[in-house]
């Protein structure tokens, strides 16, 4: 099924287009979707260009995927598709569409409330409904089916590690909104906490 080779891809773009319309239509709302960043410390100065740039040789997988182009950025080694089982590409392919199903229903679950930086001053309101009454972390949980998808769907070195590093980072930005939400919103958050879980 050479179509599928056009997948990761397509997915990825569908997933970045709708956030940016979603973005648009709040920020028509009059609605800030990001928020100033406070001071970082030093070793996420560091961290987040190592990130960017991983990040960026991901991206840069996912056409040639697509197109077949036969000048990689990476060695062989890593980009290599290490079990090329068509019924294994097909589950992760159904994991990508499930991530990208939950995505949406975030999205419009969020309402006005989508907001990207943790800021004291620029809170949405507490969201609990819809999606969200299923788990605390719909946007989150998409990302990680996502990335497991499309590791799953190309099983290449490469592919499992920015799943792995994505599961991580998640988890522990995870952590540091919770902390967040519980000084802000207090005793509704608690209650909130202990009916829904974190994931699931």
């Amino acid at each position: 099924m050479e179509f599928l080779s056009f997948f990761p891809l397509v997915s990825f773009l569908f997933l970045v287009i709708s956030l940016i319309i979603r973005i648009m239509y709040l920020r028509e709302k009059g609605i800030k979707v990001s928020s100033k960043k406070n001071k970082k410390p030093r070793f996420l100065k560091i961290i987040y260009p190592v990130f960017a740039l991983i990040f960026l040789l991901w991206m840069a997988e996912l056409p040639r995927l697509a197109f077949h182009f036969s000048y990689p950025v990476l060695p062989e080694l890593l980009i290599k598709n290490q079990l090329n089982f068509q019924l294994l590409q097909v589950a992760g392919a159904i994991v990508v569409v499930l991530a990208l199903f939950f995505w949406i229903l975030t999205l419009f679950h969020f309402r006005f409330s989508l907001r990207f930086g943790l800021n004291d001053k620029n809170q949405g309101e507490l969201i609990t409904g819809g999606i969200f009454s299923r788990s605390r972390n719909p946007f989150f949980l998409s990302i990680d089916l996502f990335f497991v998808g499309l590791a799953m769907f190309h099983t290449s070195l490469f592919f499992l590690v920015m799943a792995l590093l994505t599961l991580v980072s998640v988890h522990f930005f995870i952590l540091k909104e919770e902390k967040f939400l519980r000084k802000h919103y207090g005793e509704a958050y608690q209650k909130y906490r202990g009916k829904v879980g974190r994931y699931f």
